[in-house]
């Protein structure tokens, strides 16, 4: 039915005082906020519940009596719209406020139509105001969580995003940092084919609980990582969304892999221990009664010669029994004074026997040197990784090993070197080789700011960086320069023990070595050759 068919629906509708009647009940009765005005604007009735909703008092005044209400900052631009919607003879349709007596402001929509019959002009206009507070309120409410929200995710060190339809809608700084985006063009908006790989985000589990899930994602800048996420449906923006969050879980992996090589390393240093005291028992006999055989023998018999070299060969095994007690010794890890020295010529005693034929080795050991406050079997592992890197880095073209070892006072070497280590004397190895191997300067780059000036390359020196671990654990540093054709130079400092009111002596010159290295160097290629 339509308002045409009103008149014939109710009888006597035609009858003025009915009308009247009607439209009164209706006014009195109604929800919402009811208000009469004239062709121009000006108020002429209003019901009891606009009068509780603007808080207007007693009977209306004529006018513009319910924009009297309105707070100070709406009533010039309602005012405004109002009239020119009563110039264009056109309805009103708006959302303002209203302040009551009380000072309590209450949120309406006010709407008003034109009262014209057929094509005549307006003869004025009905109005109707609805409370809409409740609503208003909780929108205020829903936006101060979503800014909550945003401040939350922008700072928080978490990665966070947020997608829907193949678009990154939201990310903060630690999911750009992680993901390691370009900040230009703004990351809201980008295709997520330019952010992530197609099957980074395929399969997430949305339904709750939510399910983390591990996932290696490929970086802008070419690395992996281990990557964790959480995803779960959310209102982003009033519209449905996948928000997720990611946890880094690079570091966690290579510290459990490093916990299960210590482990295993742990249980084969166990068993080097016993079977080197097995096989030193061994030993013991087969020495003790060679050297009682010795004696018995005339000297140019070859009986006699034989027995030499077994007794040559025993002695060789022994320095193998001391290697592998060494090794088995690690499961302490209790910290002593070490006398580097002697444990670096043993070391290299045992590395001369299986250099390939085109490494020269050159020691420059001038003495003995301060004594340092270390772990003698986690020293001895980072002479023995240093060692070999050098020598796998020479494995396919040749070339020189050299190993300094001196005392050196930092208060006078390093201008001009930024080491993080307090001013004092220091015990400096120093392993250069001539090889092409970059893999040093790949994997020390990343370990801090001593390293940033090295090339890139290829392999990943990987064990460098377990060098750099124990060296820091002893209480000393690690410095490396490399360059192509040219080769890797290694230093590791480890503080010297120096007890109080000792007058340490001079060092000499390093620039007085080469004699002393090609004697070693001559020495070293001899006792290779037997």
């Amino acid at each position: 039915m339509s308002a045409e068919d009103l008149p014939a629906t109710i009888p006597y509708i035609g009858d003025s005082p009915l009308l009247e009647a009607l439209i009164r009940t209706l006014a009195n009765q109604a929800s919402v906020g009811i208000f009469l005005a004239d062709a121009q604007g000006q108020t002429l009735y209003v019901n009891e519940r606009l009068r509780r909703i603007a808080g207007l008092p007693g009977p209306p005044d004529a006018g513009t009596c319910w924009l009297n209400a309105l707070v100070p900052e709406d009533q010039d631009l309602i005012a405004t719209e109002w009239a020119a919607a009563i110039a264009q003879d056109r309805s009103f349709s708006r959302e303002f406020r209203f302040q009551r007596p009380d000072g309590s402001v209450r949120w309406v929509m006010a709407e008003a139509f034109p009262l014209r019959t057929g094509e005549e002009p307006s003869r004025g206009y009905a109005g109707m105001v609805r409370d809409i507070t409740p609503r208003q309120l909780a929108l205020d409410a829903l936006h101060a969580c979503e800014e909550r929200y945003r401040s939350l995710a922008t700072i928080t060190p978490h990665p966070v995003f947020v997608y829907a339809d193949e678009t990154l809608l939201f990310m903060n700084q630690a999911g750009a940092k992680l993901f390691t985006l370009p900040a230009t063009p703004p990351l809201e908006g980008r295709a997520l084919s330019d952010c992530f790989a197609q099957e980074f985000l395929q399969d997430l589990p949305l339904s709750p609980p939510a399910a983390p899930v591990e996932r290696q994602c490929t970086r802008h800048d070419g690395t992996i990582i281990d990557v964790e996420l959480v995803a779960s449906p959310v209102l982003f923006d009033g519209h449905p969304a996948i928000q997720v969050l990611a946890t880094d879980l690079t570091e966690q992996k290579q510290l459990a892999a490093q916990v299960r090589r210590a482990q295993k390393t742990a249980a084969v240093a166990t068993l080097a221990g016993g079977m080197a005291h097995e096989f030193n028992n061994c030993l013991t006999a087969i020495m003790g009664f060679s050297d009682l055989a010795l004696p018995l023998l005339a000297p140019d018999s070859r009986a006699h010669g034989h027995l030499q070299q077994v007794l040559l060969a025993s002695r060789r095994a022994r320095d193998l029994v001391t290697q592998m007690l060494m090794f088995g010794r690690q499961a302490d890890g209790a910290k002593q004074p070490v006398s580097l020295d002697i444990l670096l010529k043993e070391t290299l005693r045992m590395l001369k026997n299986r250099l390939p034929s085109g490494i020269s080795l050159r020691e420059w050991i001038p003495g003995a040197t301060h004594p340092v406050f270390a772990d003698p079997t986690q020293v001895h592992q980072v002479c023995v990784k240093l060692l070999a890197h050098a020598e796998r880095a020479m494995s396919a073209t040749g070339g020189v090993l050299e190993v300094r070892l001196d005392n050196v006072d930092l208060s006078s070497v390093m201008d001009g070197h930024e080491l993080p280590l307090r001013p004092g004397q220091y015990v400096r190895l120093t392993v250069s080789d001539t090889g092409n191997d970059m893999g040093v300067a790949d994997q020390l780059r990343k370990l801090g700011p001593l390293f940033a000036h090295l090339p890139a390359g290829a392999q990943s020196g990987a064990e460098l960086g377990t060098a750099q671990q124990i060296v820091s654990e002893q209480g000393g540093t690690l410095r490396a320069t490399s360059s192509v054709g040219h080769g890797t130079t290694i230093e590791v400092y480890l503080p010297a023990m120096i007890p109080p009111g000792t007058v340490v002596a001079a060092e000499p010159d390093r620039n007085k070595a080469p004699q002393l290295t090609e004697q070693r160097e001559s020495l070293a290629e001899r006792d290779k050759e037997r």
